[in-house]
Parts: C-alpha cells; sequence; structure tokens
C-alpha cells in the first residue's frame, strides 16, 4: 500500500511546477501548513515566484509607487 502523505505530496508538487495551482493550493493537498510548505520548497529549490530578476524589480518599483 502505498504512503498516503508521499503520493499527496509528489501530485502536489508535480501540479504546482506544471502551474495548475497556486502554492497555498498544493500545500492544502499535502496537508501541510503553507510556512511548513515553503520551507519544503526552498529546500528542494523549488522557486515559488515567476519570472526573473527584472520582473520582480519592475513589481516591487510598482508596488512602492
Amino acid at each position: 500500500m502505498p504512503n498516503t502523505a508521499a503520493v499527496r505530496s509528489g501530485l502536489a508538487l508535480s501540479v504546482l511546477r506544471g502551474g495548475s495551482i497556486s502554492v497555498g493550493s498544493a500545500a492544502q493537498v499535502t496537508g501541510l501548513p503553507l510556512p511548513r510548505f515553503l520551507k519544503i520548497l526552498s529546500s528542494l529549490k523549488i522557486s515559488v515566484v515567476e519570472g526573473d530578476a527584472a520582473d520582480l524589480q519592475d513589481d516591487l518599483a510598482t508596488a512602492r509607487r
């Protein structure tokens, strides 16, 4: 019998990487609190921010206005 938590985590990561669900939704699929899920993504070197550094700078500049 497969480990249900592992299957849910694998599914959540796969769908998240495919861009079909948000990070928050993926955390819900795993059953983990969002901060814990973000730490796991960080440890796996999975980015939760789309775009490059220039896009981020533009977004920050817009937010400051």
